[in-house]
């Protein structure tokens, strides 16, 4: 997306490179279980709001429904209040946003840095927020927008955001990434020295028309650096944007119950209330995510009995009414009107044609 700015300005637009929308990274998901967790929230807790375990984060290809990002921030918000931004930045140490973190600090200097930051912020953030760098004579600045939290979570995402790209200032380039100017669109916190503290500066307005952190450019050192490993890491980061995202976490989880549920001979079929038990939401708050995934209970149970019928034909022996009451259906003529659908062929016609 790129923005226009004053013909006296340099602008770095942020990453058009396709992915899923509405999600965020399992990077920043992972800080902020951490940061609930610091707060006293217990592991139980947690994967009861999101639905599915949070060990799953440890996958870094996984990608966060912004929906359920949402949850973790009100949690952290329940538990610490105003200053769950803050507390969650404090979770971020240098290297918790992969490749993100290391695009910056290997950068030769901090208007660099930032530019790399803006070009693959995707890779940590919904697709639909932006981060634009602004060169104005001896000031640069990053501006943040399109923040998809509402009141009064959108404070805390804004901090954590001007926190965090403070801090990877800091961490790379000392003195000269400490912030001149720190912007904030909300109204101010009852007491700001959480904010001045966490900044380092207490030049901090509130209540303004953009979300910003400034900085002064001049006075940032040129580093020593390594181009070939920033040509490795840029690479690696378009890879990870060009890949496409693979299912989140809390629809594998959902599938992989569902599987469980169809492939258990004892259990046959799968109902919508065993499922919820078993994943500890309710059936309203199952049929609910399952439409934030753009999906529902009859697609996916439609689509896991035609992967397990298939299979069950292509590799067992067992009867087609086994296979009928395995999956759930009354008898085999339902199995065969729905294989006929799916395939085009009988179960027994398809069972024929993989022994021939």
């Amino acid at each position: 997306m790129s923005v226009s700015t004053p013909a006296s300005t340099v602008s770095t637009p942020v990453s058009t490179v396709s992915t899923s929308a509405s999600t965020v990274s399992s990077h920043i998901a992972g800080i902020l279980v951490d940061a609930a967790l610091s707060a006293g929230a217990g592991t139980d807790r947690i994967a009861q709001l999101l639905g599915w375990d949070p060990e799953l984060l440890r996958d870094r290809s996984f990608r966060i429904p912004v929906g359920d990002v949402s949850r973790l921030w009100g949690l952290l918000y329940t538990l610490a209040g105003p200053r769950a931004g803050v507390l969650a930045a404090d979770r971020a140490e240098h290297g918790r946003l992969y490749v993100w973190d290391y695009l910056i600090s290997n950068a030769p200097t901090l208007a660099d840095g930032l530019r790399e930051a803006a070009r693959f912020n995707t890779t940590i953030c919904d697709p639909k927020v932006g981060l634009e760098v602004i060169e104005d004579g001896s000031l640069l600045t990053a501006r943040y927008f399109d923040l998809p939290h509402r009141e009064p979570l959108d404070a805390l995402v804004r901090e954590f955001a001007a926190v965090v790209t403070a801090r990877r200032a800091v961490a790379g380039f000392g003195d000269a990434g400490i912030p001149v100017r720190v912007e904030f669109s909300h109204s101010a916190p009852a007491d700001r020295g959480y904010l001045v503290r966490a900044l380092g500066t207490g030049n901090i307005h509130f209540d303004q028309p953009r979300d910003a952190i400034t900085f002064l450019g001049t006075g940032a050192p040129v580093r020593p650096n390594d181009p070939l490993l920033q040509g490795i890491l840029r690479e690696h980061a378009e890879r990870m944007l060009e890949s496409g995202d693979p299912e989140p976490p809390w629809l594998e989880a959902f599938r992989r119950v569902l599987r469980a549920r169809l492939s258990d001979r004892a259990t046959g079929g799968a109902r919508l209330d065993e499922v919820a038990k078993r994943l500890g939401v309710s059936e309203r708050t199952l049929q609910r995510r399952l439409a934030d995934h753009r999906t529902t209970w009859r697609v996916e149970l439609e689509t896991v009995r035609r992967d397990l019928a298939i299979a069950l034909l292509r590799n067992g022996s067992d009867s087609i009414q086994s296979i009928a009451l395995q999956l759930g259906y009354r008898d085999h003529r339902v199995l065969a009107r729905a294989f006929r659908r799916w395939t085009g062929q009988s179960p027994a016609g398809f069972r024929r044609a993989i022994a021939n």
